[in-house]
């Protein structure tokens, strides 16, 4: 199943239609009809804070809606064609009925999810009820509304191990979804046993559906996941929003740490299993061979070290692409947006995350100033070198930018044509 899904659940209209048919053997009962199915309008509680896109659902071709009413003991199934839903066995009722309809099925299997985005249609419980009483002869309207929400949950480090389960307010643990035979409703599956419903390892974004509207509470085995680096475990009574989904880490994002000369530091991390930067640069200037000591031999001790150069550049890191206009360096999509701005009357350039969990999270670098004022450095020491034209270079992160008829960045990224012995900024990461 193909599904088209954005970051903000918005309005879809769906038209199911089936061909009639008249069965011969059963003159009084006519199989067949027409079923319109409208997607309850989420929009305005589907409000998604840190993503500027659309999450749009849609059907795609083989997609099922299972239907049914009080007359009947199972359910009809209308299947897309690609165009529209059709059922040949759907039986108009004897008498006035409410008919309920499910998507994506009667049952809903939430264990062991993928975690891809993609999928997360297969599991996006609809239902909804007939407004009144019909035989279906002249067809049915139905109302389907969502009745889960959507964990976004991201592994922030390289060697996370993700087993997330979700238990109801009675400690039960939640294995899926049957529908509330004549309700537009599910009833929530359970298990005394532990269930998990997403099983992944290392850093990345993943996509767990969860009930809404009912209290739950998240665990990721025995550690806890985070909310705006708060510690989250436990919905308050009325469960999640149906329609919305929420973004949790498995670990902070920023933080603080103690360094050799008694600073607390303070840390902040720009993209799943990136480094965890500090947010300021080491005092003084220093050499490549300094730079690049490590345990208590570095300039802030053990917590700390100088970053290799392609922990922190390169694709979903600090990265850039070229202006179709200009050529210049400008942000790349997947990557860390990045701008120039003046504070305190002081020259900088900031990066912000873009990634779930990351929007909120900048890191400053700050200028060396050239001998010309028209000319300004972002730079910093990495732990990496090279050989070039046979002399032994230190490889440098940096960022230059120009005053002309307007100021703006001209270079990014690696720059190897100093020695070891000259100074720079250097701006570490946690060593762990």
């Amino acid at each position: 199943m193909k599904k088209i899904l954005y970051s903000v659940f918005m309005l879809a209209t769906m038209v199911l239609a089936a061909c009639s048919s008249d069965d011969t053997t059963e003159p009084a009962v006519k199989r067949g009809m027409v079923l319109k199915a409208n997607v309850e309008d989420t929009d305005t509680r589907a409000t998604i804070t840190d993503n500027e896109g659309k999450w749009k659902f849609a059907f795609a071709t083989n997609d099922m809606v299972k239907v049914g009413n009080d007359q009947v003991n199972g359910y009809y199934t209308f299947t897309n064609d690609g165009t529209v839903f059709a059922s040949t066995d759907a039986k108009q009722a004897a008498t006035a009925a409410t008919w309920c309809a499910y998507f994506p099925g009667e049952t809903i299997d939430l264990r062991n999810q993928s975690g891809d985005f993609a999928d997360v249609a297969t599991k996006y419980a609809l239902a909804g009820a007939t407004a009144s009483a019909t035989t279906g002869s002249d067809g049915l309207t139905v109302t389907m509304k969502a009745k889960v929400a959507v964990l976004r949950i991201v592994g922030v480090n390289k060697d996370d191990i993700l087993d997330i389960d979700v238990k109801d307010a009675d400690g039960k643990y939640v294995s899926g979804f049957t529908a509330k035979k004549n309700s537009a409703d599910f009833d929530v599956q359970k298990s005394d046993t532990k269930v998990s419903l997403l099983s992944k390892q290392g850093a990345g974004v993943y996509y767990v559906v969860v009930p809404a509207g009912v209290k739950i509470s998240v665990s990721n085995g025995d550690k806890s996941l985070y909310s705006d680096n708060n510690p989250m475990s436990t919905t308050k009574a009325d469960g999640l929003k149906a329609g919305k989904y929420y973004t949790l880490t498995t670990g902070k994002t920023k933080g603080s740490e103690t360094n050799s000369l008694g600073e607390t530091i303070d840390w902040v991390q720009l993209w799943a299993g990136g480094p965890k930067f500090a947010v300021k640069n080491v005092k003084e200037d220093m050499t490549w061979t300094d730079a690049t000591k490590t345990g208590d031999e570095y300039v802030w001790g053990a917590n700390w070290r100088t970053p290799k150069f392609d922990e922190v550049f390169g694709e979903g890191k600090l990265n850039f692409t070229d202006d179709k206009e200009t050529g210049l360096p400008t942000s790349v999509a997947g990557s860390p947006s990045f701008e120039l701005k003046e504070q305190n009357g002081y020259l900088t350039v900031v990066f912000t995350g873009v990634q779930p969990g990351y929007t909120k999270n900048t890191l400053t670098l700050y200028d060396k100033p050239n001998t010309k004022e028209e000319n300004h450095n972002f730079d910093f020491w990495t732990a990496s070198d090279e050989i070039v034209d046979g002399e032994d270079k230190g490889v440098l992160f940096q960022i230059q930018a120009a005053t002309w008829d307007k100021l703006y960045i001209y270079s990014f990224g690696k720059n190897t044509a100093h020695w070891k012995d000259k100074k720079f900024f250097v701006r570490p990461v946690l060593a762990k």
